[in-house]
């Protein structure tokens, strides 16, 4: 039997992000209240976790580098130092760091040593000398002296008998032992291996081992303990405080006798007796169960595998440990609350399917009552089966925005401003892809908003506001749809400034005459910024234009509404999940498609004089006094159609990404949800498809890609579907 070591590498992974967020999180709350203990401990016990779950599987460079940081969150626990902007700020800089170690032990590229060196010195400059005095006392408590120990320090006695399975987890228990050195001084150690069976009766993969040690040290009992959290279950430990006695001098306070197994009616381990027999010396009984062979090696000198065999297969571990990282990528922790009513719910439907096939078996024109009465309630059963299902993906959009603390925080350095960020509607639901998509776009507004929106703290006071800029990221439901918005109390969008930059760059003619969305939507341009000057933060005129590709991308838009000297709001506007959208269903013909409810702004049936057609730009419809292009869904996909006549027909007016077109069909059969299902993974891709459903009489529904349907009409090609 193998123990696939990766499940428990991909947990530990999953556990450091959660910590990390923890200690990011804890950071900056902590500036605020300097004087919290119990954050402190918060975020010291995320550092102590990770520093022990990494040494579990060997991550040397995660356990040293949290262990520097963990001394110093000990220094400010004790009290010995206080919270200050400087120590705040190189223990975010180690979180970022510690991240990097993490994502490089996860195969990821390894962070330059260089800044692990100085953070590493930043670290021990910021915790002072103090807290390496419990270190330069232990020579003198590990050579016996009892006149130059620390009167502080208390001696325990520590027993641990391991669980069986420690091994088979790939914990090391060595790494355990090193930790308590970490703590004081182990003053002795010693090993029993009482319990290991003869060799025929050996399971290599049982750990049967027990430790004794002595530790000598200032921690607190508790402390001890915590060094095992990671393997309590199904041990057994014991910690003893060892009082102190007078002794003769010279005499060690301490001797391995004390916790002599044969004290406590155990045989004695077969080491110890051959080194009070003087067969063997302690250093050598420590060298040779310091000796574990792995397995490939046990094989070879079995002359059971070749070398070349062993390579081989290790070669092949590793290629096989690759894809885990994709398949965690994709993993979800889900309340156990949520499973359970799904399971309810499961056990209601087979209910009502039994019901419904005793039914089957026996039935009469009589029970028609009956027969729609059950299905109906398998139809209910069903629909919130999918609402169950649907919401397993739904997470709380406060998971996008934790990061924006620590981004605002930043900003307002570089910037040389005052900002606080105020949150609202963290516990806003949203599928887990939509949440993963819009942090980008999320980042760029705000981002906007620190550098563009909010004035410098001398020219705020000159307008009477309070030196300290606000930002305020909230979410909030509204219909089938989430809105999250982006608010800064700043100077607001400059209506003049935004078209002159837009008439020098060629976007608009000087006779143009635009409406203030109009004009507030010129931000959205690639390459558009009204920037004076390029800095780290914007400038460039890239970002804006990536917000309206990205939400528009995942079927929502955005909206500004803004204030001269007051400030300006960004609202996005996104479908709850992108696996169900709510659509217009369409009649072509014969054939039905679904047009994405959030492209739609109206529908009209166009009179005669309305309709135009220019050479050049083909058939346009005057629309509130804009021409747009007309596009017969019948053309594009070479239907056979009811009706040709425009005036006769439906003209649907979308919008994608600020261009707007109207699209003729025969006939509008009503709104409803539908199921999104891939073209290309059960069919092959489709221009002017975005996807298909399965509509409620069987049939298959076209989910209409507006995008692709305006590059269609550009070219005037037809699409074969």
């Amino acid at each position: 039997m193998s123990t696939d070591l990766s499940q428990f590498q991909e947990s530990f992974f999953e556990e450091s992000a959660e910590h990390l967020s923890t200690i990011e999180d804890g950071l900056l709350q902590l500036e605020q209240h300097p004087q919290d203990l119990d954050l402190l401990n918060r975020i010291f016990r995320a550092a102590h976790s990770i520093k022990g779950n990494s040494g579990m599987f060997g991550f040397t460079a995660v356990g040293q580098f949290t262990h520097k940081m963990e001394t110093l969150l000990d220094q400010l626990r004790n009290g010995h130092l206080s919270v200050t902007p400087a120590i705040a700020d190189v223990l975010l800089r180690s979180t970022d760091c510690l991240k990097l170690l993490i994502d490089a032990a996860h195969g990821e590229a390894a962070p330059d040593q260089a800044t692990i060196t100085q953070l590493e010195g930043e670290l021990a400059a910021a915790a002072g000398e103090s807290s390496k005095a419990p270190k330069q006392s232990a020579p003198g408590a590990a050579a016996g002296s009892g006149a130059s120990t620390d009167p502080s320090q208390q001696r325990y006695r520590i027993a641990w008998t391991p669980p069986g399975w420690l091994f088979q987890r790939g914990l090391d228990p060595l790494r355990i032992i090193a930790e308590l050195e970490e703590l004081g001084t182990v003053e002795s150690r010693s090993l029993d291996v009482g319990h290991v069976p003869t060799f025929s009766a050996l399971d290599p993969e049982v750990c049967y081992l027990s430790w004794t040690c002595e530790l000598r040290t200032v921690k607190q009992p508790s402390v001890i303990e915590a060094v095992f959290d990671f393997v309590r279950d199904d041990s057994v430990l014991t910690i003893e405080t060892i009082k102190a006695q007078a002794e003769p001098s010279g005499q060690s306070p301490a001797t391995p006798s004390a916790t002599s197994p044969a004290e406590q009616g155990e045989p004695k381990p077969l080491g110890e007796i051959l080194v009070e027999t003087g067969v063997v010396s302690r250093e050598t009984l420590d060298k040779a169960l310091a000796q574990q062979k792995r397995v490939g090696e046990i094989l070879i000198e079995q002359h059971a595998a070749t070398p070349q065999q062993i390579s081989h297969a290790l070669q092949k571990q590793q290629e096989g440990a690759a894809p885990k990282k994709a398949a965690d990528a994709a993993s979800i922790r889900v309340d156990t609350a949520k499973i359970d009513k799904l399971i309810n719910l499961v056990g209601e439907l087979v209910i009502t399917q039994s019901m419904l096939s005793d039914l089957g078996s026996r039935f009469e024109m009589g029970q028609i009552a009956v027969l729609l009465e059950r299905i109906a309630q398998l139809e209910r059963n069903t629909r919130e089966i999918q609402e169950r299902v649907m919401g397993i993906r739904m997470l709380p959009i406060g998971n996008a925005f934790s990061r924006f603390p620590r981004l605002v925080r930043d900003l307002s350095g570089k910037a040389g401003k005052k900002i606080q960020l105020l949150l609202s509607g963290e516990e806003t639901e949203l599928d887990k892809t939509v949440i993963e998509s819009i942090g980008d776009p999320l980042t760029h507004l705000v981002r906007n908003s620190a550098d563009h929106g909010l004035e410098p703290p001398d020219e705020r006071l000159a307008a009477g506001k309070p030196e300290q800029g606000t930002i305020h990221l909230g979410a909030f439901h509204e219909g089938g749809s989430i809105c999250i918005t982006v608010v800064d109390d700043g100077r607001g969008l400059n209506r003049d400034r935004i078209l002159a930059k837009a008439l020098k760059q060629g976007l608009i003619a000087e006779t143009d005459k635009l409406s203030d969305d109009q004009i507030w939507g010129l931000i959205f341009r690639p390459g558009f910024s009204t920037a004076e000057k390029v800095t780290d933060v914007s400038g460039r005129g890239v970002g804006m234009d990536v917000v309206k590709r990205n939400i528009e991308g995942l079927g929502g838009t955005v909206s500004i509404k803004t204030v001269t000297g007051k400030g300006t709001t960004f609202t996005l506007k996104l479908p709850l999940t992108l696996a169900i959208i709510e659509g217009m269903t369409v009649r072509v013909g014969s054939d039905t498609y679904i047009v994405p409810l959030l492209s739609i702004l109206q529908s009209i049936q166009p009179k005669a004089d309305c309709l135009k057609t220019v050479v050049g730009k083909g058939e346009l419809v005057n629309v509130h006094g804009s021409y747009l292009p007309v596009m017969r869904l019948y053309e594009v996909f070479a239907l056979q159609p009811e009706i040709t006549d425009p005036t006769k027909a439906i003209l649907l007016i979308l919008e994608t990404e600020g261009e707007r077109v109207a699209v003729m069909v025969d006939e509008i059969l009503g709104q409803q949800q539908v199921v999104i299902k891939s073209m290309e993974q059960n069919f092959r891709k489709v221009e002017g498809i975005a996807g298909a459903t399965i509509l409620g009489d069987g049939t298959v529904g076209f989910i209409l890609d507006v995008r692709g349907l305006l590059d269609i009409a550009r070219r005037d090609v037809p699409v074969a579907a």
